[in-house]
C-alpha cells in the first residue's frame, strides 16, 4: 500500500485576501477534495497575519499529488491569482509514527 503523502504549503499573500481570492479558494479547494486521490484539502489562515494562507493537504500517493497539479483547477487558480503570491512554502511530509 502506498504512503499518503503530506503537504503543507505556506502562501504569504502582497495582502490579506479579497472576496475574488477566497472565492477562487473555494473553488480550488472544493474541486482539490472531489480528486480521487484527495484524502484532506483544508485552507486555514494565520491569526497574527491575515495574509498568511495555509492549505493542509493529504494525498494517497505521490502520483496523486502530481496529477492535482496538472489539473485544469489547479492550473486555473494559479494563473488567475497568482500574481497575488509574495511567496509560496511547500513541505512535504510523511507520517512516521
Amino acid at each position: 500500500m502506498p504512503t499518503p503523502i503530506t503537504l503543507i504549503a505556506t502562501l504569504t499573500l502582497h495582502q490579506a485576501p479579497d472576496a475574488l481570492l477566497l472565492e477562487g479558494l473555494e473553488k480550488l479547494v472544493n474541486a482539490s477534495r472531489a480528486e480521487a486521490g484527495c484524502l484532506q484539502y483544508d485552507l486555514h489562515q494565520q491569526h497574527s497575519a491575515a495574509n498568511v494562507l495555509v492549505m493542509i493537504e493529504q494525498w494517497q500517493d505521490a502520483a496523486a499529488l502530481t496529477q492535482h497539479e496538472g489539473t485544469a483547477h489547479y492550473q486555473t487558480f494559479s494563473a488567475t491569482f497568482g500574481a497575488q503570491l509574495a511567496s509560496v512554502e511547500l513541505n512535504q511530509l510523511r507520517r512516521i509514527v
